[in-house]
């Protein structure tokens, strides 16, 4: 049973290093840049999703009529 919470202790250690280095290493400029990314991603795919929608629709009115 001991040895047990001595491996789980040892995992949660190492993970919560490495957790540790990662969150170090990170600066804000990165956070901040990787947030434009993703917002930029987003408004982006939203406009594309949008003009295929008014597309399939004028495509779809023209084969009907």
């Amino acid at each position: 049973m001991t040895e047990q919470h001595v491996n789980s202790g040892g995992k949660a250690g190492f993970l919560g290093g490495s957790l540790v280095s990662v969150f170090m290493s990170i600066s804000s400029s990165d956070i901040i840049e990787t947030v434009f990314y993703a917002a930029l991603g987003t408004v982006i795919s939203f406009l594309v999703s949008l003009l295929l929608k008014k597309l399939f629709r004028r495509y779809l009115t023209r084969a009907k009529g």
